[in-house]
């Protein structure tokens, strides 16, 4: 696994050129599934889904920040790259019993040993916090770099406009979109 640490990454603020994106990830509804499934099946999948999330995010050239209870925090050079990552990852988390959401932003960040702080890494937390069900949600600015790359394998995705949306601590309503998953 790769840290943040690495070549052309250090500590201190992100420059105005140094941009990531930072990739929330979530199991939907884990309480529930680990009532269901009880402590020690639920480190079982756990385990499993985060050596899944492992693998794709050195695929997509990533770094895993933390985890955290069921939850990954992923850093990619690119929006496309975390897009890439977050769709394969719902596509295919682990085990089957597990349904994904994942919030996408993208900004500059403040790096400090292996880790990542700022506005960004906030709003990208508000992003996913937004999100009920299994669904890949990005900012408006992650949307852009999307748009304005213009990859092929992006360009027959299915999104949806998400108007007026309050993130927690931010003033103002925000537009976000969904890619429909699959």
């Amino acid at each position: 696994m790769r840290r943040l640490t690495v070549r052309g990454l250090s500590n201190g603020p992100a420059t105005s050129g140094s941009l990531l994106a930072i990739v929330f990830t979530d199991v939907v509804d884990s309480t529930a599934l680990g009532e269901r499934m009880r402590d020690e099946r639920m480190y079982e999948l756990r385990q499993a889904h985060f050596s899944q999330s492992r693998k794709l995010t050195a695929q997509y050239k990533g770094y895993e920040i933390r985890t955290i209870g069921d939850s990954v925090m992923a850093a990619f050079r690119s929006a496309a790259a975390a897009l890439d990552y977050a769709r394969a990852l719902c596509a295919d988390p682990g085990p089957p019993e597990l349904r994904l959401r994942a919030g996408i932003h993208i900004g500059p960040l403040q790096i400090e040993e292996g880790d990542v702080f700022g506005r960004t890494v906030n709003f990208a937390a508000r992003v996913v916090g937004a999100i009920k069900g299994a669904e890949i949600w990005l900012s408006g600015r992650a949307k852009a770099d999307i748009d304005a790359l213009g990859a092929r394998r992006h360009e027959d995705l299915h999104w949806r406009q998400h108007d007026k949306v309050e993130l927690k601590g931010f003033s103002g309503q925000f537009t976000l979109w969904s890619v429909a998953l699959g």
